[in-house]
């Protein structure tokens, strides 16, 4: 049986350990490997997208037989007449129209014919007009905003290590109250998740200055595979009716570059990915409920705090013993937690703070033992 001697011990060290684990929660210095734990899981988490999301993509077939780009926004206006004419449910254009066309006639072609299809969501995205001047907005020109059924913000999560983990639901300059593009689509169908967003949310917005991009509402990504696992219908297939009525009606269309040297090339944990298949990836996601919320410090903190009693309430239990062995079930444990919360809640909790101090623990304590003998647990 435990002596007082070694229930004195356990509750000290549990209780450096809790000190010790806020320090590595707080200080953020075990993110690269929990990072690097998810993007492991990721690799193998994939799901089967249905083709209810379908990517039109600016590709190079399109770019050989259309011509070169940028293209004149005539050509886009034609593209939403053919989808009008298919019954898609919804049309997110990952296409930046920002500045006036050099002939206004295209602008008002394309205005008209997002009218007329009355569903089409374009981006909005924080920029400075000079180096190190301060952010602004870059809406679509006035002409073609006034048409939109909506605008979503297409700013990517980039982690410090440049790879594009997770999504920010809202964004926006001053305070986050652009939806992201992909929930702006499924808002604009009436197929957006009632209720409040899934995701981290920050309760307390710091919007002192109409000029810091805010951003909340942070989920991390279930990604349905490397770049090509939605697959691509050609801009210019579509176009010009190659494409049959079935692969289009009711679906939701997201149209943007694929071809290199066009759009944003995103480092996903798998693969490079082109900034349209990343919204498709998020607008799947949250359309039947995958997307991942992380945990936040406090619940972090908690969980990690109680996974920490794991090993010194094992300690000496018959088949466990004081070494090795404990050290290693004690580790598989709080793994196997980890991931049973992501698959089973989609909620991620990093784990790795806590596996650092089990260690740290499972050291103090052989330790301490060594220098009090003949005393057993």
């Amino acid at each position: 049986m435990p002596t007082a001697f070694t229930w004195l011990v356990r509750g000290m060290l549990w209780m450096a350990g809790v000190g010790l684990l806020m320090l590595l929660i707080v200080s953020g210095v075990t993110v690269p490997l929990d990072n690097a734990l998810y993007d492991l899981n990721a690799r193998h988490w994939h799901y089967t997208p249905d083709d209810r999301v379908v990517i039109v993509a600016i590709d190079p077939k399109s770019l050989d037989e259309i011509g070169r780009f940028p293209w004149p926004r005539s050509v886009y206006a034609q593209l939403i007449d053919r989808l009008s004419a298919d019954s898609v449910r919804g049309i997110g254009m990952d296409v930046t129209m920002s500045t006036p066309s050099n002939d206004p006639s295209n602008d008002e072609q394309i205005a008209a014919a997002i009218r007329r299809n009355g569903k089409v969501v374009l981006p909005v995205f924080a920029e400075a007009v000079s180096l190190g001047g301060q952010l602004q907005e870059a809406l679509p020109v006035s002409s073609i905003a006034q048409s939109v059924a909506a605008l979503g913000h297409v700013d990517a999560a980039k982690d410090s290590d440049e790879r594009v983990r997770g999504a920010y639901l809202k964004a926006g300059l001053g305070s986050p109250y652009w939806p992201s593009l992909a929930l702006a689509v499924l808002q604009v169908g009436h197929a957006a998740p009632s209720g409040n967003l899934p995701g981290l949310h920050d309760p307390v917005h710091n919007d002192a200055s109409p000029y810091l991009w805010m951003r909340d509402d942070y989920v991390l990504l279930r990604y349905a595979g490397a770049r090509g696992a939605f697959g691509y219908l050609s801009y210019v297939d579509v176009l010009n009716n190659r494409v049959p009525v079935s692969l289009l009606k009711d679906r939701w269309v997201l149209i943007g570059a694929t071809a290199e040297g066009l759009g944003d090339i995103l480092q996903t944990p798998e693969s490079p990915m082109p900034g349209v298949e990343y919204q498709a990836n998020v607008l799947e996601s949250l359309e039947r409920g995958m997307l991942v919320t992380p945990l936040s410090f406090l619940q972090q903190f908690a969980f990690a705090a109680a996974m920490l009693a794991v090993p010194l309430l094992l300690y000496g239990l018959p088949g466990i013993g004081r070494n090795w062995p404990l050290l290693l079930i004690s580790m598989a444990l709080v793994l196997v937690a980890s991931i049973t919360v992501l698959r089973t809640c989609y909620a991620w909790w990093p784990p790795v703070s806590c596996l650092v101090v089990i260690a740290a623990e499972f050291i103090a304590w052989q330790l301490l033992m060594r220098h009090r003998r003949p005393v057993h647990a």
